[in-house]
């Protein structure tokens, strides 16, 4: 009997171990959204944040620029249009908003108010799961059971963590909290990507690269970011030499892993100073820098301001 959710479908296009399957095979099954199951464990996926009308949207316009996390707005009350290029979406009253990831506008009705969810949702590659090129609408008699389950994952998040519209990576959990929070929120992905599927955005799959490659960058996707950079020990993780393992990773990922580490500092950077607010010593403390003049010089550098001056500017919206 077919699944209701083909976009989900984990089957795998060879027995479970077997290596040994055609490349042809498994760039079919892939094509179709069908990975193994050891490769889909290469996704980093968590919630950014969630909040149901804890920040005030009523009103606003802002610009969205290459955003790194996915959104999804359930529209409480009001509206909200998205425009990406000469492309409108206009969400309603029990809608879900789903914005473009590249350059786009938001503009909010004067009495909008949403639940917003936001996720990280990435692979080894780069590649968001979700990358919708222009925005999209899922209405409200297709996503009653996605609106039930965002609710229930924002008052188990509120319930179990404070300020859980903000940060929600940098929080601290037990067992326990972890598991429980992971349940509400892949029931609620689960249920997402199956809509965004159905209406025509299904999920990508990441692309074909060594396995060492990928194995290296999940590891860069989840080491401390105070520990210091070390080339060698990553490359003795995954079998290599440093030379071999710059020269996947390059070939897999059109950057070296120093580059693909220093991108994900600099994506924490932003994030510790704007919506955790920490004390410029205290973010340089958290990644790794022996003095907040070592992280200004280097922030500097990334950036092109110094950090202080970089938190005064005023904020893009996120919601």
């Amino acid at each position: 009997m077919p699944s209701r959710r083909p976009a989900l479908s984990t089957a795998s296009a060879s027995p479970p171990g077997d290596s040994s399957v055609p490349p042809r095979t498994e760039e079919a099954a892939a094509h179709q959204g069908r990975l193994r199951l050891r490769d889909w464990s290469g996704l980093s996926c968590w919630p950014i944040f969630i909040h149901d009308r804890a920040h005030h949207v009523g009103g606003m316009r802002w610009e969205g620029v290459g955003a790194s996390h996915t959104a999804a707005w359930l529209v409480r009350a009001g509206s909200v249009t998205v425009a990406t290029g000469g492309h409108e979406a206009t969400a309603r009253v029990g809608d879900w908003m789903v914005p473009s990831r590249s350059r786009h506008r938001n503009s909010f009705s004067a009495d909008a108010a949403i639940l917003s969810v936001r996720l990280h949702a990435l692979w080894p590659d780069g590649r968001p799961l979700i990358d919708p090129r222009l925005a999209f609408v899922l209405p409200r008699d297709a996503t009653q059971e996605l609106s039930s389950l965002a609710k229930r994952l924002e008052r188990f998040a509120t319930r179990n963590f404070t300020q859980a519209d903000t940060g929600m990576e940098w929080k601290r959990a037990d067992a326990v909290q972890y598991l429980d929070l992971n349940r509400h929120f892949f029931a609620w992905l689960t249920e997402f990507v199956a809509r965004l599927a159905e209406a025509g955005c299904p999920p990508t799959t990441p692309a074909r690269a060594d396995e060492r490659a990928l194995r290296a960058a999940q590891l860069l996707n989840t080491m401390p970011l105070h520990e210091a950079w070390d080339l060698a020990g990553l490359a003795a993780r995954v079998g290599l030499s440093p030379a071999h393992l710059n020269r996947l990773f390059v070939e897999a990922f059109d950057t070296t892993p120093r580059q693909y580490y220093q991108q994900r500092r600099k994506r924490a950077a932003l994030h510790l100073l704007r919506e955790e607010a920490l004390p410029i010593k205290q973010a340089a403390a958290t990644l790794g820098f022996s003095s907040a003049c070592y992280f200004t010089a280097w922030f500097r550098a990334q950036f092109g301001t110094p950090p202080a001056q970089w938190r005064r500017r005023p904020a893009r919206g996120e919601a």
